[in-house]
């Protein structure tokens, strides 16, 4: 981290990794299920929520470790 840096960097960086990832999650796995023939994709979605929400985890610690060790 520069010393110089803007404080809002440390918030944005872990959201827009978290909010990426959630958003192709969701997108890939509701398409492979259409593709394939699903029917139900709001079922899927409901019964995958806890699965999502691990990868917005796992996108909000990878935007903070992008962040502290000042990659861009």
């Amino acid at each position: 981290m520069k010393k110089n840096e803007p404080w809002w960097i440390v918030i944005y960086l872990p959201c827009a990794c978290a909010l990426a990832l959630l958003l192709m999650s969701v997108f890939f796995h509701v398409a492979g299920y259409w593709v394939n023939g699903g029917e139900d994709i709001i079922g899927l979605i409901k019964n995958n929520i806890i699965l999502y929400l691990k990868m917005a985890g796992i996108g909000f610690i990878l935007g903070f470790i992008l962040w502290f060790f000042n990659i861009r």
